[in-house]
C-alpha cells in the first residue's frame, strides 16, 4: 500500500525519485485527492502511527479500490494484487484467532487442577453444613416432643374449659342485634333471655325428637325387611285372589249347568269351562271394597306435607331472627309451593334496619336477589306487586345492573306500573335515563302498553325507530300518537307523524294534529309546523288543507285564528283564502270573533 506521503517526495527529501514524473494534471489531482482522503480518514478514526491496526487497513483498502476504479487500463492487474493482499491478511487473522483459542485452552487446562481442588473443598464444607443442620433438626424434634408432652399434662379438663369459656367476652357484633342494641344492657338482657329459651327448646327437642344415628340405621333395616315381607305377601295375596276368582267362576258355571237341565255331559261342560278359567286374570275392580288409599296411608315413604311446610317456616324464622338474612332470603326463595315468596315475607325483610357496611346489600334487596335467582325464565314469576317492589328497591340503592338482568332474563312479571317505576328512576338520574328507557320499552311492549313503549323510544331520540314501531304495531290509534307527541314534543316527530311512511299513509293529518295541540301548551309547535309546511313550497299548504280529511274547515279556521293571535297574519290570511276558495266553503258569521279575526289578518 502507499500513502499520501509517498506520492510527492522531492529530491531533497529522499535523494532520489521513487516515482516517475506525473505529467497529466488529472492524475496529479487524483493522487492529491487520494492522499487527502487517506490523511483525513486516519485523523477521523484516530489510527495509531505504528503497529498493526484494523482501521488503517480498511482505509488503505478503500483507497486501493479507488485507484483500481481510476486506472482502468491496469484494473485486472491491480485487482489480482489486491486479492492476494486480502487473502494474506485473512490468513494472518485466522492464525491469530487460532492462537488465541489455543492459548485459552491451554490456560483452562492449567487451571483445571486448581478448580478441582476448590470443588472438593466446597463439597467438604457443604457436607459439614448438612451434618450441622441434621443435628439441629434432631434437637428441635426432641424439644418439640417435650413441649407436646408437657402441654398434654397441663391441658385442662372439659369442665374447667367450659367454666373458663363462660368468662370470655364476645368479640364483634352479636348476630341478630344492631350495634346500638349491642351496647344497651336492657336489649342484651332480653336477647340473653331469648337465647336461653332457644337453648332450652333445643335441649328438649334433643331429648324428645332426636335419637342417635345407630337407632336410625336399625329402623331403616327393619323398615327394609318389612317392605320386602309386604311385597312377598302382596304377591301371595294376588295369587290367592286369582285362585278365589277361578273357583268362584267354576262354582257359578256348575250351578248354571244344573239349572239348564244338564243338556250336555259334565265332561264336555267342564272342558269348555276350564279353558275359560285359565284365561282369567286379576283386575283392580275385582275387589272394590279394598281401596288403595288404605295402603298409601300406611306407606312409610309418604310424609305429611304440612309438617314439612311447618318445619320449613320454622327454619326460616330461626335464620331470620338469628340475623342470617342472606341465608333466610335464599331459604324463603326456595320455599315449596312458594309459601314464603309473598308480600308478608317482603314486609318482614323491609322492616329490618341494620347497619350496612360498604358493599353490603340491605336485607330487602337480598330477598329480591334470591327470589330472582331461584326463578326460571318465564316460569313461576313473582307477582306484579313483588316485581314492582323489587325493582323499586334495586333502583333506590342504584343497582340498575340487577334490574337490567331481571328484565332481560324475564325474571319479572311485566306490568305498566313496573315500567313507570323504571321511567321515574330515569327521570331522577339523567345519566341512567337511556338504560332505564330501554328497559321500560321492553316492559311496556311485553304488557301491551304500546303508546308508552313508543314514547320510551321517542325519548331516546329514536324517531325513525318509533315510526317503524308505530306502523308495525296493530291497534295503534290516533290518540296513542297524540299521547306520544305530547309526551315528547318535537318538530321532527310531528313532521314524521303527518307525512307518508314508506308508501303508507300518514298516521295523523296535519290539521288534526295541530288542532289537538292548540288546546295544550304545544300550540307554538303546531303553528311552527304549519308555517314550515307553508314555506316548503308554493301550493304545499293548499294541497295539505284540501286533502286533509281528518280536520274540518271549522278546525282549520280555528288554526287560522290562532295564527292571527300569535302575530302571524300572512299565514292566517293564506289559510283563510284557501278555505274560502273551496266550493261550499264556510263563511264566518259577522260576529265579534269574526271581526277580531279579520282585524288580526288584515292589520
Amino acid at each position: 500500500m502507499f500513502g499520501a506521503g509517498n506520492l510527492h517526495h522531492t529530491a531533497e527529501e529522499s535523494g532520489r525519485r521513487t516515482l516517475p514524473p506525473i505529467k497529466s494534471a488529472s492524475d496529479k489531482n487524483f493522487l492529491e485527492s487520494l492522499g487527502e482522503y487517506i490523511k483525513r480518514e486516519k485523523e477521523r478514526l484516530m489510527c495509531p502511527d505504528e503497529g498493526p491496526d484494523e482501521q488503517r487497513y480498511i482505509i488503505y483498502s478503500s483507497a486501493f479500490d479507488k485507484v483500481i476504479e481510476y486506472a482502468t487500463a491496469y484494473k485486472t492487474i491491480l485487482t489480482a494484487i489486491k486479492k492476494e493482499y486480502d487473502e494474506f491478511i485473512c490468513a494472518i487473522k485466522k492464525s491469530e484467532r487460532d492462537a488465541k483459542l489455543a492459548h485459552g485452552k491451554l490456560k483452562a487446562m492449567v487451571t483445571q487442577p486448581t478448580s478441582l481442588m476448590y470443588c472438593q473443598r466446597r463439597a467438604v464444607q457443604l457436607q459439614e453444613r448438612i451434618a450441622i443442620i441434621q443435628r439441629d433438626t434432631a434437637e428441635l424434634q426432641v424439644e418439640l416432643n417435650r413441649l407436646q408432652e408437657s402441654r398434654r399434662d397441663k391441658r385442662p379438663s372439659l369442665h374447667q374449659k367450659t367454666s373458663d369459656s363462660k368468662t370470655l367476652r364476645p368479640v364483634g357484633q352479636i348476630p341478630g342485634l344492631t350495634f346500638d342494641e349491642s351496647m344497651n344492657p336492657v336489649a342484651l338482657a332480653k336477647h340473653l333471655e331469648y337465647l336461653e329459651r332457644k337453648r332450652a327448646n333445643l335441649q328438649i327437642k334433643r331429648k324428645s325428637q332426636y335419637v342417635s344415628v345407630s337407632v336410625k340405621a336399625d329402623l331403616d333395616n327393619t323398615m327394609r325387611s318389612t317392605l320386602d315381607q309386604r311385597d312377598e305377601l302382596a304377591v301371595e295375596n294376588e295369587r290367592l285372589q286369582l285362585r278365589y276368582k277361578q273357583m268362584k267362576f267354576l262354582n257359578d258355571s256348575l250351578m248354571t249347568w244344573e239349572k239348564t237341565g244338564k243338556e250336555v255331559t259334565l265332561l264336555e261342560f267342564l272342558t269348555s269351562t276350564l279353558d275359560n278359567i285359565f284365561d282369567l286374570k286379576m283386575s283392580d275392580t275385582d275387589f272394590p271394597g279394598i281401596s288403595a288409599v288404605v295402603f298409601e296411608e300406611d306407606d312409610p315413604s309418604k310424609v305429611n306435607e304440612s309438617e314439612l311446610l311447618v318445619d320449613y317456616i320454622e327454619r326460616f324464622i330461626d335464620l331470620f331472627e338469628g340475623g342470617e338474612y342472606e341465608a333466610a332470603a335464599f331459604h324463603a326463595a326456595k320455599s315449596p309451593h312458594g309459601v314464603l315468596r309473598n308480600m308478608e315475607t317482603m314486609e318482614r325483610f323491609k322492616a329490618v334496619t341494620v347497619y350496612q357496611g360498604q358493599g353490603e346489600l340491605p336485607p330487602l334487596l337480598l330477598f329480591f336477589q334470591a327470589l330472582m335467582i331461584s326463578v326460571h325464565a318465564g316460569k313461576q314469576l313473582p307477582g306484579e306487586t313483588l316485581s314492582v317492589e323489587g325493582v323499586r328497591c334495586a333502583m333506590q340503592h342504584n343497582y340498575v345492573e340487577l334490574v337490567t338482568h331481571w328484565v332481560t332474563q324475564k325474571r319479572l312479571t311485566y306490568s305498566e306500573a313496573l315500567g313507570d317505576v323504571i321511567c321515574e328512576h330515569g327521570d331522577r338520574k339523567p345519566r341512567m335515563a337511556d338504560t332505564c328507557l330501554a328497559l321500560a320499552h321492553i316492559v311496556y311492549k311485553a304488557c301491551g302498553m304500546l303508546r308508552k313503549a313508543a314514547l320510551s323510544m321517542c325519548k331516546r331520540g329514536m324517531t325513525s325507530s318509533t315510526m317503524e314501531f308505530i306502523y308495525q304495531s296493530k291497534g295503534f290509534t290516533a290518540d296513542d300518537c297524540l299521547f306520544v307527541l305530547k309526551g315528547c314534543p318535537s318538530l321532527a316527530l310531528l313532521q314524521a307523524l303527518t307525512q307518508e311512511y314508506q308508501g303508507q299513509p300518514a298516521v295523523l293529518s296535519l290539521g288534526f294534529a295541530c288542532h289537538a295541540l292548540l288546546n295544550s301548551d304545544l300550540e307554538d309547535l303546531a303553528l311552527q309546523m304549519v308555517e314550515k309546511t307553508h314555506s316548503s313550497g308554493q301550493g304545499t299548504l293548499e294541497k295539505v288543507i284540501l286533502d286533509d280529511t281528518g280536520c274540518s274547515a271549522e278546525n282549520w279556521g280555528e288554526i287560522a285564528g290562532r295564527c292571527g293571535q300569535k302575530n302571524k297574519p300572512l299565514l292566517a290570511q293564506e289559510i283563510l283564502s284557501i278555505l274560502l276558495s273551496q266550493s261550499g266553503a264556510m263563511r264566518l258569521s259577522p260576529g265579534i270573533e269574526s271581526s277580531r279575526l279579520m282585524q288580526h289578518v288584515f292589520m
